[in-house]
Parts: structure tokens; sequence; C-alpha cells
């Protein structure tokens, strides 16, 4: 059943189905590096380089690194490879992935590490700072100097250690401290790209004045981050997860009420994240059989995940914001809020939201606070929803004759997902048939007016059923329905069985 749904399973596979190019794009990011969107204008930081140096940096640089590795590893055929895996693995690949893998993730991690708004050292990192080089200005000035004396090309870092301990060091041409040809490096959380194409339409020789100039843009923000990930000192994005009430189930369900572009937006955002945080049970589509959608499989059993319900799930979307806002609320930064008066910007809070999930998603999937909550609403919502199916179906066979009803579906079976539930038969006549519960079914002017707990959305199935355990079971034919309100309108005359 999907009676808590932000949108239902099948009708996003449906929205895919009908827009090939977004099916293609899922398939082509799975299989090639992503290019990594800057989240501020070229002009943005202008106080430490001009927008033409950036944006020469970013189109030409950054993106030729980004085609030119993936190039490099199709012909290879190394498969579907993760960046950060490839540059930690960098002594199995040729010298044209090592350049260009570096790159690619150099600059990935580069534009984090500037902001548009000035921003100050602080939080864990500047503790940390202070504890190993004495004070800010000390480590400032190392930095300085390592940066200085870096001949020719190259990058200078600040990275941690397996220990926990900071490192300042510098690295050739577009290599990393990850690199497993490096004895003594790190995982970087801060770098300065030191390669003349990145300052000298500014500064031409002036490069210490661009060392100097880059404290100005500092994202001490996203260092902060990289500082408690990369030593465990925050595994979980919260330390108690949100658990949604009906209140806030009633403002979202409103907000995304008929608003596909909306909920496919959220549907891709959080595949993504599966694909990425779980590469050994994310199939794409007709991978794990014929007719299988995208998504996660065999993970906590046999056949498709409960997890991907977290795509079209209210309650789960309820969860991740409030968690993702405690987590603001703590750093400082503005929270994400949807304003129901004010729709123009629920698309932008929403890429925002992503964004953070995006940042995150290392500590909250597989295993957190805020994925245990989630873990347990969604086998909470599909028990509830197979145990009506059950019921339904055991009375209707009671009533109308063993075999007259079956559950047809369920997780992993291709039937659940283009929203079949059972199939009924009715005077020797089979039919398929979507199982929903209903809070309250009323007869008005000639149409049931039917409320249920979970947003009202069309099925192509033959019959709606809507039920309540130990209540009473109405079955419809599912024509003329009308379902573009937060109910359903269905004609009097399609009431086929009242079973009480």
């Amino acid at each position: 059943m999907r009676n808590l749904e932000l949108i239902s399973e099948s009708l996003v596979n449906q929205i895919l189905g009908k827009e090939p190019n977004q099916v293609e794009f899922f398939i082509n990011e799975a299989k090639t590096i992503g290019i990594d969107k800057l989240s501020y204008s070229y002009a943005a930081i202008r106080r430490f380089i001009d927008p033409e140096t950036m944006k020469i940096h970013y189109q030409r640089h950054y993106k030729g690194y980004v085609k030119k590795l993936n190039s490099a590893l199709r012909k290879k055929d190394y498969g579907d490879v993760e960046l950060e895996n490839i540059v930690r693995q960098i002594s199995k690949y040729n010298t044209t992935i090592r350049n260009n893998a570096g790159g690619a993730f150099n600059h990935a991690l580069f534009w984090k590490m500037l902001s548009p708004k000035p921003q100050v050292p602080s939080g864990p990192i500047l503790d940390k700072i202070k504890s190993q080089f004495g004070t800010y200005r000390n480590f400032r000035t190392k930095f300085e100097k390592e940066a200085k004396t870096r001949f020719g090309s190259g990058w200078v870092w600040l990275v941690v250690k397996d220990n926990g301990s900071l490192k300042i060091m510098t690295t050739p041409n577009q290599d990393n401290p990850l690199m497993n040809i490096f004895e003594q490096g790190g995982f970087p959380i801060l770098g300065l790209d030191l390669w003349e194409h990145s300052y000298y339409l500014k500064y031409q020789n002036k490069r210490d004045e661009y060392i100097q100039n880059f404290w100005e843009v500092v994202n001490w923000k996203f260092v902060n981050e990289l500082y408690l990930k990369k030593t465990k000192k925050d595994k979980s994005i919260v330390t108690e997860s949100y658990n949604a009430t009906k209140s806030d189930f009633s403002v979202y369900k409103s907000i995304f009420s008929n608003n596909e572009d909306l909920i496919l937006q959220h549907a891709k955002c959080i595949m993504n994240i599966f694909r990425k945080e779980y590469p050994k049970n994310f199939y794409e589509r007709g991978k794990y059989c014929d007719s299988c959608p995208s998504g996660l499989y065999d993970l906590e059993k046999e056949g498709r995940s409960v997890l991907n319900k977290l795509t079209s799930n209210i309650y789960g979307f309820i969860i991740l914001l409030n968690d993702v806002n405690t987590v603001l609320e703590r750093t400082g930064s503005p929270k994400i809020v949807f304003d129901k008066t004010n729709t123009r910007e629920h698309k932008k809070q929403l890429d925002l939201l992503c964004e953070v999930l995006n940042q995150y998603r290392s500590r909250i999937f597989p295993s957190s606070r805020t994925m245990d909550n989630i873990w347990n609403l969604l086998r909470a919502t599909h028990s509830k929803g197979e145990n009506l199916e059950n019921e339904i179906v055991k009375r209707l066979n009671d009533k109308l004759g063993k075999g007259s009803a079956k559950v047809e579906a369920g997780l992993g079976i291709s039937s659940d997902i283009g929203g079949l539930d059972a199939i009924i038969n009715l005077g020797g006549v089979e039919y398929t048939s979507q199982i929903k519960p209903f809070e309250s079914i009323n007869l008005v002017d000639g149409f049931f007016v039917v409320k249920i707990d979970g947003r009202v959305t069309s099925y192509d199935t033959d019959l709606l059923v809507f039920g309540k355990i130990g209540k009473s079971i109405f079955i419809f034919k599912n024509e003329r329905v009308d379902s573009s309100s937060d109910f359903y309108q269905i004609p009097q005359e399609n009431l086929l069985l009242k079973v009480d």
C-alpha cells in the first residue's frame, strides 16, 4: 500500500518513462564522472579572482579534465567507478587518467572551498589548528610559505592524516595528497591551485599576492565539514532524529500536491544519492529484471528494497528536512524553509536541500540516527499496507468464495510498481485492483468523496478498493474518477460492492 506517499513509485516511473532523456541521464551519470556545478557566479569572488579567469578556469580547464578523464576511462573499459576511488588507487591507472582524475577531483573540491560571503575561521578546525600550530597566524604563515616555495605548477594543501593530525604539504601538477603514491599524504580539507591559469590574468607574475588574497574567500564552513567527516567526530548529522507529525504531513502534502515537477526533482535527488552510497545494491532500469525500474535491491532482504519508498514518502521527506535544518542551525547557516504562500521558491529550496543531503550523504547513509528513524517509518508503513491488503483479500474470499481475490504484488514484483495490489474476480471476470486505506467516505450529490491519509493520485487498474482494518470495504470501477484534489471524487454508480 502507498498510504503515506508523496507520489507513487509507479508515477515516478511513468514520468521517467515519458521522458527518455531523463532516463538516459540517470544511466549516463552512473557510468561517467560528473561535473560539479558552481554554487556561485563567476563574479562572486572577484575580491580574490576576476570573473574572466573563473570562467576560463571552470569552463575550459576543469571541464576539460573531466571530459578527458571520461574518454580515457571508456577506452580502458574500467566500468562504473567513483572519482575519489580512482584518486585513492591512482597507481592502478596510466598517466593520462592520473593527470585528469587529479584535475577533476582537485577542482571539484576547490570550488567548494571558496565562498562568496566572507567567513572567519571557527569551530573544530580552528581549535585543531591552534592546538597543532600554536596560533592561526602561525598556520597561515606556514601555509603561505609552502605555497610560495612550490616551484612551477601544483597545489598547496591542508590535509587530515589517518591519525587525525593536520599537515601542510604541496603536490606537483594535478596530484592530490589522497593518491596512494604519497606515503605521508592524507585527506585534503583545504587547497589552493598554484597553476598560472588560475591567477595570471589578474595577478600576472604576482603569485604571492594571489596566495595572500586566498584567505578572503576560504569557505571555513566546508572545511569544518570535511574535517569532522574525516576525523569521524560527527558520525551522525543529529543526536536525535525528528519524528514527523500529522500536522507536518498536511503542510507538505499541500506543497507537493499536483506538482509533478517538484515530486520528480526530489525523487531524482534521492535516487542519485542511493546510486552513490549503495553501489552494490543499486541497479539501473532493466538490470535487476527486465521490467524492474532503477533502485535498490537485495538490501534488507531479497528483492526490491522498502528504502526506495524514501523517494516518494512525505514523512520520510520531513525527517530529512528537519534533521538537515538542525545541522544548519547548529552551524549558523540559514534554514531551508518551504513557504506555503511562496510556491516560486519551492524548487530553489528543494535544490538547497539536495545540495546539503549530498554534502552529508556519507554520514546519513547507510547508518545514522536519521536512517534508523526512516527505516522504522518505511517498514511500519509497508507492513501496515501489507496487513490491510491481506485482510481485504481474506474478507473478500470469505464473502465471494475461496480464490475470488489474491494479493498480486509485493516489493520487488514489477506489478506492484505499476500500482497493482490484487486481482479480484467479480462475476467470473478478473480485475486488477489498487487497494488504499481511507479516512472517510461520504456520498455528496451523486458522488462518493473519499479522503485518504496520503497523496491522491490516479492509477491504471480496473478497480479502486478502499478499506480499513475491521471496517467496511468499498470496491469501485476506476472510471471517470476525479483525482485532481485532496480527495477522490467517484460517481455513485461506480460502486460495485460494499463489504461490511
